[in-house]
């Protein structure tokens, strides 16, 4: 039994460098080498390193005058976007929040400064799951985008890939799509078909393809997104574990199991290299290990990766943060295979909650963690339970797939099964019906 869920596409921050350029002095000269030495080390992912140059920037800017100014601004952006980079997202709002107050204070409310720190505001609240303070950052720094540089400019594209995913992410294909294929044009036109950041947008569209189930086409999007990455940033650049984790589980979702295990095991490697085993950045990727693990039958194995995965989350995530719920969700399943019905139980009723409440109630993950319950009530003979959870989880995949999809037919299946269980074989026979005629259309 598969727990369906969202991929989590990992941030990208872009630092930036001062509103004006600095008087030549000798600790503003220094500043401008620290700032440049920052944006070297951020993108070639020494995080921490990073982290200990934006530091030094800070502690240089505070003593120019005045005391608010642009460069400390930015060095205020960079120490955010550089915690956040590292998982600490609680160090990040601070200094991020500062930056953006600073530069709305000395550039104006509508300088592309401010959009930058919006945007990276955005980022910060998403991985939080503040969707909707998510939501306004990234429409605002938009506006401002587009009004100073047009429709086609390469910064307006990190927004529209932003707020893209962002959809994604709730659910919202169409809306996500539309702005994604737009960004992937404005990055292959002035970025060039080969830029790193072409790659992170054919993550996202990767990621509708999969949540339509179209597996080999997301398979063929991270295939390119993967070359050009390793091309440009070379073979163990962080950014390399997000391919890498959904090419992984689109490989698993074909049944494709050996060729997953080692494109789940690199990107396992890259993660520890670049955070260390305990950040919480290393939680989806030890999810996708987990997915691997149970699909090898190695449940004692899984079921560890996914508990570790599930304490990195709760200890630095908000405690109805989403990627919480995929780890209950994981872990349940894991109880199921191994026939622990009422351990899997409560799990997935708290991942329910959690979904329920970030991302509505009409929404692909809830309908299969629906489906999920009703599956563990019958087994445990709540059959009236699990006919309520089965009839939730059909309404909504008839509503978002259509009545022919084999979801349907999947849980069609399973309230056949129930009602049998109950003794109402007149209902049982009508589910079991439209089953059937689903799966002669299909097959």
């Amino acid at each position: 039994m598969k727990f369906a869920f969202p991929m989590l596409v990992l941030l990208f921050l872009v630092p930036a460098c001062a509103a004006h350029q600095p008087s030549s002095s000798a600790s503003q000269e220094k500043w401008l080498a620290l700032n440049r030495e920052f944006i070297t080390l951020y993108t070639k992912g020494a995080y921490e390193q990073a982290l200990g140059t934006a530091l030094t920037e800070v502690d240089l800017a505070q003593g120019f005058s005045p005391r608010e100014n642009s460069e400390l601004a930015t060095s205020l952006n960079n120490l955010g976007v550089t915690y956040s980079a590292l998982g600490r997202y609680e160090e990040a709002k601070l200094p991020l929040e500062r930056a953006l107050a600073m530069r709305e204070k000395v550039l104006g409310q509508n300088h592309p400064e401010v959009a930058t720190t919006l945007g990276n505001l955005g980022e910060l609240y998403e991985a939080q799951g503040q969707s909707s303070k998510a939501e306004d950052a990234f429409i605002r720094a938009l506006e401002i985008r587009e009004s100073s540089f047009g429709p086609e400019n390469a910064d307006l594209a990190d927004l529209l890939n932003n707020l893209g995913e962002l959809y994604f992410r709730k659910g919202l294909l169409d809306r996500g799509e539309s702005l994604l294929t737009r960004a992937l044009a404005i990055r292959e036109k002035e970025l060039g078909p080969q830029h790193p950041q072409v790659g992170r947008t054919l993550d996202n569209l990767a990621g509708i393809k999969q949540a339509r189930r179209q597996n080999h086409e997301a398979q063929l999007l991270l295939e390119r997104s993967l070359s050009i990455q390793e091309k440009a940033l070379g073979p163990n650049h962080p950014w390399l574990t997000n391919t890498l984790t959904s090419l992984g589980e689109t490989l698993l979702a074909q049944g494709k199991v050996a060729e997953a295990e080692s494109v789940v095991r690199r990107a396992v490697a890259i993660g520890e290299q670049a955070y260390g085993p305990d950040n919480v950045r290393m939680a989806l990727l030890l999810s996708t290990l987990g997915n691997l693990l149970k699909a090898q039958n190695q449940f004692d194995e899984a079921e560890s990766v996914y508990i570790r995965a599930l304490n990195l989350q709760e200890t630095a995530l908000p405690a109805g943060h989403i990627d919480i719920a995929i780890s209950l969700g994981n872990l349940a399943a894991v109880h199921y295979a191994r026939g622990r019905f009422a351990e899997a139980e409560p799990l997935y009723e708290r991942a329910l909650i959690i979904s329920e409440d970030n991302l509505g109630q009409e929404h692909a993950d809830v309908a299969q963690l629906l489906h999920n319950l009703g599956v563990v009530n019958r087994k445990l003979g709540n059959l009236d339970q699990a006919q309520t959870m089965f009839t939730r989880a059909l309404s909504i995949r008839e509503k978002l797939f259509g009545l022919t999809d084999l979801s349907v037919a999947e849980t069609l299946e399973a309230l056949d099964m129930t009602m049998k269980d109950a003794g109402d074989e007149a209902a049982a026979a009508q589910y079991n019906a439209r089953a059937k005629a689903i799966r002669e259309k299909t097959f």
